[in-house]
């Protein structure tokens, strides 16, 4: 295991970053969660994360793993997410990822720190560190769609227009009128709209259907 005489120390380079990554979700007890949202598809944590000894750990617990919605359209990362899914970690994506990278257990994680060219990863076993990115974990995971919505199929070009008069705010009268629809058809179609896009107000499932480029 990684000795535990540091609490915090810079990983040098992405070989030290992808070894010491792979040694955390192998050699520590309890849950993990990871999420990944960078800009190179060679990302030594993205890496970590396709490689099928994710879902070979030794240690019962949970894996949780949350991508960028986009991320999860490349087959380079939807492939190994797929076979990952089929055996037992739950995956999931957001639009709204901090930029960077975590693998977080429950005796260490590593992360990035600072943005743009500042960026690098380091190793922390602080304890109020891992609290903290304990509850940044579970807020990430609540706010992330499921992984088998990026599969639905695509909304229909009238749903397509009923989301776009949603993002400008017309009434349900004024939708209907306009689409040629009854009031209860609209707002039938609005809440499963809502429902499919795990929205809690018609303003985000206006702002959530953009997001996926859905209008």
């Amino acid at each position: 295991m990684i000795p535990h005489t540091v609490s915090t120390q810079p990983l040098r380079d992405a070989a030290e970053v992808t070894e010491t990554a792979r040694r955390l979700l192998g050699d520590e007890e309890g849950d993990v969660f990871c999420y990944w949202n960078g800009g190179a598809l060679d990302d030594p944590v993205l890496d970590v994360l396709r490689e099928p000894g994710l879902r070979l750990r030794r240690a019962a617990g949970r894996t949780r793993v949350v991508l960028p919605h986009a991320g999860l359209r490349l087959p380079d990362i939807a492939e190994p997410m797929a076979r990952h899914v089929q055996d037992g970690v739950g995956v999931r994506h957001s639009p709204r990822l901090p930029p960077g990278a975590l693998v977080l257990t429950a005796g260490g994680a590593v992360l990035t720190t600072g943005l743009g060219a500042g960026t690098q990863y380091v190793l922390t076993r602080d304890s109020a560190a891992l609290r903290a990115l304990s509850g940044l974990s579970d807020l990430l995971w609540e706010r992330a769609d499921r992984y088998h919505e990026e599969r639905e199929e695509p909304p229909t070009e009238s749903e397509r227009q009923l989301l776009g008069m949603l993002v400008r705010g017309l009434t349900d009268h004024a939708i209907a009128r306009q689409l040629g629809l009854s009031d209860r058809t609209v707002r039938r179609v609005v809440a499963q709209l809502m429902d499919r896009l795990r929205a809690r107000s018609r303003f985000e499932a206006g702002a959530r259907a953009a997001e996926r480029g859905w209008i």
